[in-house]
């Protein structure tokens, strides 16, 4: 039985970050993403981060790109995603392949102890002593890879949530999924055509739902036909609450257009607060017919497209034969959930900050009853979107001197 010293599943920034620091300290590694190199990053592609490239660009990363003497974009620069891929990961995923074996189109489905069920061993260091094993499907067939330790950043943009009450489907939404678009759409750009004389329902309050409902205003001030409801949850009397001494420019920037347009929308559009989607049914290709309950009553409603900005939640089910402790609420690792509840203060005070400082995080809150596991990135917040990539970056550091591999050092896979 051959084993790897590291298994990376997720090969979008926290993962790349995590084979830099790998390759540097000459770790047997293997990166496995289901689909190409930072494809959850080209999905969002034409958007403008937030943060600066010197937020988003990781310290081991950029120690292998400086090595190779490539160009970097300056650390103040606002990216777009396609920006940050194409300069950035895409780069430093090319420079890693000599030291990193990358498996694209490798879908991890299970992991586990190679000779340990879930409920033996309850929290005993013994169960270290036996690797990782590892299920990847790939080009329809299945091999196991064996490791010592397991990295997951995998990310949660591959797992909308349901846009019906209470995170559950509404009636009717399993079926019409394929039609209603969760990601963030490209209204301005390629998929203008879509959204353009359209009438389109819109779900969500925070900043996805923000950016869309922006650029659906843009839409249907330049073209009076296009219209658009805007239906959130929301009970403060704007779509989305200020965060106080937000260091972010560009989200504060957001907040205000977006609650600008929820106050006075564009002829013909609407925002509505404390409403909910009930029943969609997709009119083949004319549509839906919804019903919403708006402050309690419900309404009957006709629209060409449904546009679902509700977040999204990790696929927990990846680890279900480990012993990992999750939190209840977020689905995130407890440590992780526990830290962030604790920063971010009691809930309804003020929303939530994705700036946390590192301090307020630390190598400890990774740690869970399963000896070399990890959860790293957007994945360990679970549910809560307050997340930055350089909070995966310090992350990928911490879990690194958990696991004493900080230091330079030669192995082998064995």
């Amino acid at each position: 039985m051959r084993t790897m010293d590291l298994a990376i599943i997720g090969g979008g920034p926290v993962g790349l970050e995590a084979a830099a620091r790998a390759a540097r300290t000459g770790l047997a590694t293997i990166l496995f993403e289901a689909g190409e190199v930072a494809d959850h990053v080209r999905a969002w592609g034409w958007m403008r981060l937030f943060s600066p490239f010197g937020w988003n660009a990781g310290p081991g990363g950029l120690e292998v790109l400086r090595g190779q003497g490539g160009e970097l974009p300056a650390a103040e620069a606002l990216l777009t995603g396609a920006e940050l891929r194409t300069h950035y990961l895409l780069p430093l995923a090319a420079a890693l392949r000599s030291r990193v074996e990358v498996r694209e189109g490798a879908r991890v489905r299970d992991v586990a102890r190679a000779d340990w069920l879930k409920g033996e061993a309850l929290g005993e260091a013994a169960r270290a002593d036996q690797p990782f094993r590892l299920l990847v499907e790939q080009n329809g067939a299945e091999t196991e890879v064996f490791t010592r330790a397991v990295f997951d950043c995998s990310g949660t943009y591959g797992r909308p949530n349901w846009a019906g009450p209470g995170g559950t489907p509404a009636i009717g939404e399993r079926s019409a999924r394929r039609a209603i678009e969760y990601r963030i759409p490209d209204v301005l750009g390629a998929q203008r055509g879509r959204y353009a004389t359209r009438r389109t329902l819109l779900l969500g309050n925070g900043h996805s739902a923000a950016t869309t409902a922006c650029a659906l205003a843009a839409l249907a001030r330049a073209g009076p036909a296009t219209r658009f409801t805007w239906a959130s949850r929301e009970a403060h009397g704007v779509p989305l609450r200020a965060i106080p001494d937000d260091p972010l420019p560009e989200r504060v920037k957001l907040t205000r257009r977006a609650n600008a347009i929820a106050a006075e929308p564009p002829p013909g559009c609407e925002w509505l607060a404390r409403s909910r989607l009930i029943t969609v049914r997709e009119i083949d290709s004319r549509g839906f017919d919804v019903d919403l309950e708006i402050d309690g009553k419900v309404r009957p409603d006709r629209f060409d497209r449904i546009v679902a900005n509700v977040g999204y939640e990790p696929d927990d089910g990846l680890y279900r034969q480990l012993q990992v402790h999750t939190c209840y609420a977020s689905l995130g690792p407890m440590g992780v959930s526990a830290a962030l509840l604790a920063a971010q203060g009691p809930p309804g005070d003020a929303p939530a900050d994705c700036c946390i400082a590192a301090d307020a995080l630390g190598p400890e809150t990774l740690r869970n009853p399963e000896p070399g596991f990890f959860v790293l990135g957007a994945k360990s917040f679970g549910k809560n979107s307050a997340f930055l990539m350089r909070t995966g970056y310090e992350q990928v550091a911490d879990a690194f001197s958990l696991l004493g591999w900080n230091a330079a050092r030669t192995t082998g896979a064995r």
